[in-house]
């Protein structure tokens, strides 16, 4: 209600030309849903092509804009007291590791992230490490869901300065317990010839054409699957991935998509932690480019309409 009242009476009354610079954009937590990925707009254009503005029933504005609203992470009320305190200026201690060190840390049950991109993790990365892209919009909220505040972390980047800053996103959901980072990113594990681990990667078309030969594990949140999915699919969301999914086969091909790609590389990794033998991540593209050339979708029965 505070929301609305603020639009109206402040937001709204602001001339036309005013430009808006939002905290937050699509995809992260606190962007919250039906967020945008522009970093940029005008009142003009928002009170122009913005559909929740349109409404003037408050209590339906309430209910639109709550009815959307995702799960949220387990350490969340952290999140928030972080917001609300005041402004932590401490940089998080880093250290850096040598891959021996980082496999004396793994060892002792440090989750490795490697927070380079989907496909260069894909196509090498540390055996056992997770996949959490720095470089993409929620890298914040992935990891506070899948990182336990107090266990240990250790990230894996494209080199040092990569590691940092995503050392820095990590603070700012409370994950702290940073043990170090792999100095020289993955260069140096190359350089030592250490055991490296990939993932298939095919794209919506090659999935397609082998979808009667592979399992297909749809990551999307529940409401997205609701909507419409893959005949056959079998639904968790990435974040619920705590094991081998009800329903899914450990000994057989495993093919994990989602909208885009992103939370699918987050999930493929996962599975792979858990036992799957063999993950196909689906990367460019997810269930609306399934939709969209036409191939068969299901939707889900007996779920009250929005």
């Amino acid at each position: 209600h505070a929301i609305f009242q603020s639009l109206r009476e402040k937001l709204l009354a602001l001339p036309g030309e005013c430009e808006v610079w939002p905290g937050h954009l699509g995809g992260s937590l606190c962007g919250g849903p039906g967020m945008d990925m522009k970093v940029s707009s005008t009142i003009a254009f928002e009170r122009r092509h913005n559909r929740l503005l349109a409404l003037q029933d408050e209590d339906e504005f309430v209910r639109q804009t709550t009815s959307a609203l995702g799960p949220q992470p387990p350490n969340f009320q952290a999140i928030v007291a972080i917001n609300r305190g005041p402004l932590i200026s401490e940089a998080v201690a880093l250290r850096a590791l040598s891959p021996r060190e980082l496999l004396t840390r793994q060892a002792q049950g440090a989750l490795i992230v490697d927070v380079r991109t989907d496909l260069q993790f894909d196509d090498a990365h540390v055996p056992g490490a997770l996949c959490n892209p720095a470089v993409r919009a929620g890298f914040g909220t992935k990891l506070a869901w899948v990182a336990d505040r107090d266990r240990d972390v250790v990230l894996v980047g494209r080199d040092d300065a990569d590691a940092i800053h995503a050392a820095h996103l990590a603070a700012a959901v409370g994950v702290r317990r940073i043990a170090g980072y792999l100095e020289g990113g993955m260069q140096s594990w190359r350089e030592e010839k250490r055991d490296t681990a990939s993932i298939e990667r095919v794209d919506v078309s090659a999935l397609h054409g082998q979808a009667d030969a592979v399992q297909i594990l749809d990551v999307r949140a529940r409401t997205e699957w609701n909507d419409g999915h893959i005949p056959g699919s079998v639904n968790v969301p990435y974040h619920d991935i705590a094991g081998v999914p009800e329903g899914v086969d450990a000994q057989r091909p495993l093919a994990v998509i989602c909208s885009s790609g992103q939370r699918s590389a987050v999930a493929a990794s996962l599975l792979i932690r858990h036992g799957v033998k063999q993950v196909i991540h689906v990367a460019d593209g997810g269930v609306g480019t399934w939709q969209r050339a036409g191939w068969p979708i299901e939707r889900a029965r007996n779920v009250p309409a929005a």
